[in-house]
């Protein structure tokens, strides 16, 4: 038998109707992987007068998956659906683009995604259920945009064989060249000034749910999950001229600004409809890094805290467009 290379572990994925119960992994994913490691919180006992543990038993058995990849108009719904929202796209104006809208509420619980997830190859395979996506990285600059994050998942079932012939997800990638950066001072006029020296966005959100254990001889893993109160930050690298400088006076008033980050293909998701994605946020700054020479331009970093903000009623919303019908 040949020896398991590393080279040929795949992953594809499955979407959960009831979070936890396994489906077939029927999706395969080309522009994101997933790293599973099992992860167990072993119990150990020393007696008095022993210099050597008698007693270790497991307690805890989980899945942590490393999330790594590229931005993509297709495959970011999935992971906006198991981080912020589950949503579903609305068929734009009888063409063949879907609207996909994620809009987390601020001050009640969110209804999201969860995955069966199938990593491995032909040789051996495994998979976990529940996996759920608790963070997100997205890293903006004119080298590309890229994708990392975090996934949790209930613990590993070894040694299976891969749902055959999973339907590939389409690839549309977001180019650096399809980037804008805006700023304003009102949510109604969102998209309106556009920042135009942004060296690097970066965008994250994380620690967004945490798992339930309970007592229960029918649960092997952690049985549901809670929100917790997540972290929300985008940094801006900005040449330190006019405009990047402006954000000090918003900063020293504690003003709420508005960001959108847009992205628009050249390519047509439905007639006249481009592929886009269009990350809205109110924020504040929250804290400002050292003056920096990048590759000799003069600049600055601001980082921002996603906020509340009452009178848009939201934090945040994502639209994407492409032509996904569902997950």
């Amino acid at each position: 038998m040949p020896e398991r290379s590393a080279l040929t572990q795949g992953v594809q994925i499955g979407v959960e109707s009831t979070p936890g119960t396994s489906v077939a992994a029927n999706k395969s994913l080309n522009s994101v992987g997933i790293g599973p490691a099992i992860k167990v919180d072993m119990q150990r006992f020393l007696p008095m007068g022993q210099k050597y543990a008698s007693i270790i038993t497991p307690g805890k058995e989980w899945v942590e998956a490393d999330l790594e990849g590229v931005g993509t108009y297709s495959e970011l719904i999935y992971l906006l659906s198991s981080l912020l929202v589950s949503t579903a796209g609305v068929q734009q104006a009888a063409t063949t683009a879907y609207k996909w809208t994620f809009a987390p509420a601020s001050k009640s619980e969110d209804t999201v995604k969860t995955f069966t997830v199938e990593a491995g190859g032909a040789i051996r395979a495994h998979k976990f259920s529940y996996g759920l996506v608790t963070e997100i990285e997205m890293d903006i600059n004119r080298d590309g945009i890229s994708i990392s994050g975090a996934m949790l998942g209930q613990r590993l079932t070894d040694n299976i064989t891969l749902t055959a012939s999973p339907t590939a997800i389409e690839e549309k990638p977001i180019l650096p060249t399809d980037i804008d950066v805006f700023l304003d001072s009102s949510s109604g006029a969102l998209g309106t000034t556009k920042l135009t020296r942004v060296l690097n966005c970066n965008i994250k959100i994380g620690d967004r749910f945490n798992p339930v254990w309970v007592l229960n001889t029918a649960n092997n893993s952690f049985v549901a999950h809670v929100e917790a109160e997540p972290s929300a930050q985008i940094t801006l690298l900005l040449e330190a001229d006019s405009s990047g400088m402006g954000i000090l006076t918003n900063m020293r008033a504690g003003t709420t600004q508005f960001l959108r980050m847009k992205a628009t293909s050249p390519d047509l998701a439905g007639a006249a409809i481009p592929y886009s994605v269009a990350w809205d946020s109110a924020i504040k700054v929250s804290d400002v890094g050292d003056f920096s020479d990048e590759d000799g331009v003069f600049a600055i970093e601001w980082t921002f805290d996603i906020v509340h903000d009452a009178t848009w009623g939201k934090a945040l919303t994502v639209d994407v467009i492409n032509k996904q019908i569902t997950l």
